[in-house]
């Protein structure tokens, strides 16, 4: 049995608070439970065999390597704590489409360990990648650890050192670069601290991804500003507001900031830089 069955009772993973999510969320599986096509049972030689539909919850339990007494109390919308391991295992057994797991990992507010299906990413990537390109501003695409993806000839002029270089994501440029202070001029500090508080929410959302925690740790370790800020708890939401560079060869730059999320992948941001006149 894999140990994640065995957490409810321990803080390994955070509860789902709201006991009208945790309804939903039981309502959903005992009716996905309900859908699912099985096999046909070993009959005797001769005799009609046909599958039938539904799983018993100690099937389901089985199946995913789960105590059926945890899938049960998960069903009956109990307060138990299922890790993204878990529910990736619950997931397979009923057969989920994309958008039903996604669904099913929004509602009990757990990260998917696969991410977005493969299928939607790739959808989602190329055409959002085909967006950007036929942007005339400075745009890019972030994924969820702010790591640029994807970018047009305008953003690469305007950071021509950074895009150009091995390292694309936004917070170890912003604080493990020399260069930037410069780029952005005497505010580097305030904006430094409005950048984390806005992460900080994305951090909220995939608290419990590893990739995610690595990121912080690794640069609490290799910078001890970056530590100092994000011991502040602070928390922005994602807005429009003006930002300046200072362009090697243009010299100061000010642009309005958008941001937009892609409906087919969350995690992926469009961001855009407007020339302010």
């Amino acid at each position: 049995m894999a140990d994640s069955s065995d957490n409810y009772r321990g803080t390994k993973y955070p509860t789902i608070h709201s006991s009208v999510r945790q309804r939903a969320l039981g309502e959903f599986l005992r009716k996905h439970r309900e859908l699912v096509t099985k096999p046909p049972e070993n009959r005797q030689a001769g005799a009609r065999r046909r599958r039938t539909l539904g799983l018993r919850r100690e099937e389901v339990a089985e199946m995913a390597g789960i105590s059926h007494t945890w899938y049960a109390r998960l069903e009956q919308g109990k307060q138990v704590t299922p890790s993204g391991a878990a529910l990736g295992r619950i997931a397979e057994v009923l057969q989920l489409a994309p958008a039903e797991r996604a669904y099913l990992f929004e509602v009990a507010r757990r990260v998917d360990p696969n991410g977005v299906s493969k299928f939607a990413g790739e959808v989602a990537s190329k055409t959002i990648e085909a967006c950007v390109l036929s942007i005339s501003y400075p745009a890019c695409v972030l994924d969820k650890y702010w790591t640029v993806l994807f970018w047009n000839s305008e953003l690469e002029d305007l950071f021509p050192r950074w895009l150009k270089g091995p390292e694309r994501n936004v917070l170890r440029y912003m604080f493990l670069d020399p260069s930037v202070k410069a780029l952005v001029g005497g505010d580097w500090e305030p904006r430094a601290r409005r950048l984390l508080a806005q992460f900080r929410v994305e951090f909220g959302r995939y608290i419990d991804d590893p990739r995610m925690v690595d990121l912080i740790q690794g640069l609490s370790e290799a910078s001890d500003l970056f530590q100092r800020f994000w011991s502040e708890q602070q928390v922005l939401l994602w807005d429009g507001n003006e930002k300046s560079f200072n362009h090697p060869l243009r010299g100061l730059l000010t642009f309005f900031q958008v941001t937009f999320l892609a409906a087919a992948d969350p995690s992926l941001k469009l961001v855009i830089l407007r020339p302010c006149s």
